[in-house]
C-alpha cells in the first residue's frame, strides 16, 4: 500500500492536503476529546469541552470561557514537525494546490506554507469586535482575566469558529474548489465521516483520496488508500 501511495504522490502536481487533529497531536497539541483529557476537564470545570468552547459560553460567560481557553487550549500550542516541512517543500516545488486546515493551531502558516484555507480559524488571530484592532495570542495569555482591547476596552474575540456558530460558507466553497482542481487529496488524521469533510471532498472527482491515520475508524472506507500508524513517519516514507 505505501509503495503504491508513494508512486501516486510522485506523479501528482496538484495535491491538496487536509490537516486534522491527528497531525496536531503529533506536533505536541492536545486532543481535548481524548478520554483522559475529556474526563479531567469535566472534573475540573463541571462541563465538557463542547460547552466550554461554545459561542453561548463566550457570549454570556466570558470569564469562564477565557479561564478555560487560556489554561487548556492556548497554553499547549503545538509546533510544526517534519510533516509540515514536507508540505512546505511540495509547495516550493509548485506541486501543492492548497492546504485545508480543520484545526485552529495555525501549524501550516507557522511552517511557512502560503496557500492555506483555515476553515476553523486560528488561535493566532484575535480581534476587538469594537474597533477591529488585532492582537496576538501572547496578549491573551498575559491578560489576567478577560482580555480586552487596549484602546476601546471591549472584550477580545478569538478568530476561531466556536461550537454552535455557523460555518463560513465562503471558506468551505473555496476549499471545495481546491478539491475539485486536485489530482490527489491527502488527509492527515481526520474522521472521514464528518459532514464537513464529506462536503469538501465530495467535489473531488479523482481516485487518489489518501488517508494517513493513527488508528482505524469506520469512515476510513471513504478513502481510496489508507495508511495507519505514525503520520509523520509514514508521510516521510511516502514523499521521499
Amino acid at each position: 500500500m505505501l509503495e503504491t501511495v508513494r508512486k501516486i504522490i510522485k506523479q501528482s502536481n496538484k495535491i491538496v492536503f487536509m490537516t486534522g487533529l491527528g497531525s496536531v497531536v503529533e506536533c505536541g497539541g492536545r486532543d481535548l476529546w481524548s478520554s483522559d483529557i475529556f474526563y479531567d476537564i469535566e472534573r475540573k470545570y463541571k462541563m465538557c469541552p463542547e460547552q466550554l468552547l461554545s459561542a453561548g459560553e463566550y457570549s454570556s460567560r466570558k470569564e469562564r470561557f477565557y479561564n478555560f481557553y487560556k489554561k487548556e487550549v492556548i497554553s499547549y500550542l503545538p509546533k510544526p514537525d517534519e510533516t509540515y516541512e514536507i508540505i512546505k517543500a511540495l509547495e516550493d516545488e509548485k506541486r501543492l494546490e492548497a492546504v485545508i486546515s480543520f484545526n485552529i493551531f495555525g501549524l501550516e502558516k507557522l511552517a511557512g506554507i502560503k496557500n492555506v484555507v483555515e476553515v476553523a480559524g486560528s488561535v493566532y488571530d484575535n480581534y476587538c469586535p469594537g474597533c477591529n484592532k488585532t492582537f496576538d495570542v501572547d496578549y491573551l495569555l498575559k491578560s489576567r482575566s478577560i482580555p480586552v482591547c487596549d484602546e476601546c476596552k471591549k472584550a477580545l474575540r478569538p478568530n476561531i469558529r466556536l461550537l454552535g456558530e455557523r460555518v463560513d460558507n465562503d471558506l468551505y466553497t473555496k476549499s471545495a474548489i481546491h478539491c475539485s482542481a486536485a489530482d490527489t487529496i491527502i488527509i492527515l488524521g481526520m474522521d472521514l465521516e464528518s459532514t464537513k469533510v464529506q462536503y469538501v471532498t465530495g467535489h473531488y472527482k479523482g481516485k487518489n483520496l489518501i488517508l494517513f491515520a493513527r488508528e482505524e475508524r469506520f469512515g476510513d472506507k471513504y478513502a481510496d488508500y489508507v495508511i495507519y500508524g505514525n503520520i509523520r513517519d509514514n508521510i516521510k516514507e511516502a514523499v521521499r
